[in-house]
């Protein structure tokens, strides 16, 4: 008896510490830091919970790739150039983000958008013609974004389908994942689902979360992001023309390679061309013209419809002097920003069209990452977008 008695304090005891723990967790996600919103980090991109808490009704959601990670150590991008503002930019996204991806997250994370705002940075180099890799679509998979998107019931069983489908096929390079995500599907979707189905999903889930809201909270601690430092933080007017001199002066000092990228960026490039391993191609036919990451775009366009967000779409330029060296002529790019502006007025959503940025000298970065000018040109687009409809910001 005294064993029972014994394990039944225990079990108690350890349900009140999971609890406090869970309710620990649940506060020391929400940072409202503009550090958080605009750190990139893979933990925070896998946690609706972490996104979610950090959202208010100064915040817009900001989808994109690789971009995000170049640059950061400038006065150009988001992280310096909004830092002590109110306006608060939630960055999402890395290398291997795409579509689909985001049409997730987005589903997973929309109820909390404030703002019913959203950006999406469109990269041309998303469209080829079998879309996202699948082994990179694997590694950035959310489990957690999964989940949210089957609970949503604003999405329609069309696009839950299209998203399960999908999802499915460029999963099975990772059975494990697949397995679960298979169980959910069963669990959440109506279908017929076994005792032990239902034990599964439930237990994974906690687990999940609660791994998801640690791991943000660990990494986040090892970065030195703190809490509250946006209090006090208020909008202001932004010389854009000053920062765009400063960008013009940089290059000019600085990237005196034919390219106009960055001394960085073009090391990247410069042994191939010393060595002939990148000589001029043969041009290439129909680049980006055809893809199945169209698909996936209008998912996301649909997931925004019929959730009430206003999206604003950003169509990313590359390198048009790299490109048209490597054997993409620009009328074979010019294919692809035809279908994205297509698709935009099809669903009546804004979009911002910078194809004409191409040859637009320190724009760039390197090939297709964002440079000086690059970040100022997206940063005024994001902020203007943040202010529609508002009072202009002091000066």
């Amino acid at each position: 008896m005294k064993k029972v008695k014994a394990f039944i304090v225990a079990l108690i005891l350890f349900g009140f510490t999971v609890g406090g723990f869970h309710m620990y967790s649940m506060q020391a996600l929400s940072l409202d830091n503009n550090a958080f919103s605009t750190w990139s980090n893979k933990v925070k991109f896998n946690s609706p919970d972490a996104i979610k808490a950090n959202l208010n009704e100064s915040s817009i959601v900001v989808f994109g790739s690789s971009e995000f990670q170049h640059g950061q150590k400038t006065i150009y991008h988001p992280k310096a150039m909004f830092k002590d503002f109110e306006f608060n930019p939630m960055l999402i996204g890395a290398g291997y983000y795409q579509s689909l991806e985001h049409a997730i997250t987005l589903a997973s994370i929309g109820e909390s958008i404030q703002s019913k705002k959203v950006v999406l940075l469109l990269s041309p180099t998303w469209f080829r013609k079998k879309g996202v890799v699948d082994t990179a679509f694997a590694s950035r998979f959310s489990e957690s974004s999964y989940l949210g998107m089957l609970k949503n019931d604003n999405l329609s069983p069309e696009t839950k389908d299209y998203i399960k489908e999908r999802t499915n096929k460029l999963l099975q390079v990772d059975q494990g994942t697949l397995n679960r995500v298979n169980i959910y599907n069963r669990v959440l979707m109506g279908e017929r689902t076994s005792l032990m189905d239902d034990l599964s999903y439930n237990v994974y889930k906690q687990f999940l979360m609660e791994k998801e809201r640690q791991g943000v909270i660990l990494q986040a601690k090892l970065a030195n992001l703190k809490a509250n430092q946006n209090q006090g933080n208020q909008d202001r007017s932004i010389d854009w023309k000053n920062y765009m001199v400063k960008a013009e002066e940089q290059g000019e000092k600085n990237n005196t390679n034919p390219f106009y990228m960055t001394p960085r960026g073009y090391m990247k490039v410069e042994y191939r061309l010393k060595s002939g391993v990148c000589p001029k191609k043969k041009p290439v036919k129909n680049c980006y013209a055809n893809s199945i990451e169209y698909d996936d775009f209008r998912c996301f366009l649909d997931i925004c419809k019929q959730m009430d967000i206003e999206p604003l779409i950003v169509a990313l330029p590359v390198n048009g002097y790299w490109f048209d060296y490597t054997g993409f002529p620009a009328d074979t790019r010019t294919k692809y920003y035809d279908n994205i502006r297509t698709i935009t007025q099809e669903y009546g959503v804004k979009l911002v069209d910078l194809s004409d940025e191409e040859y637009t000298k320190y724009f760039f970065e390197d090939s297709i990452h964002l440079g000086g000018k690059g970040w100022v040109t997206v940063n005024e687009v994001l902020y203007n977008y943040y202010n529609e409809d508002k009072e202009q910001p002091a000066k």
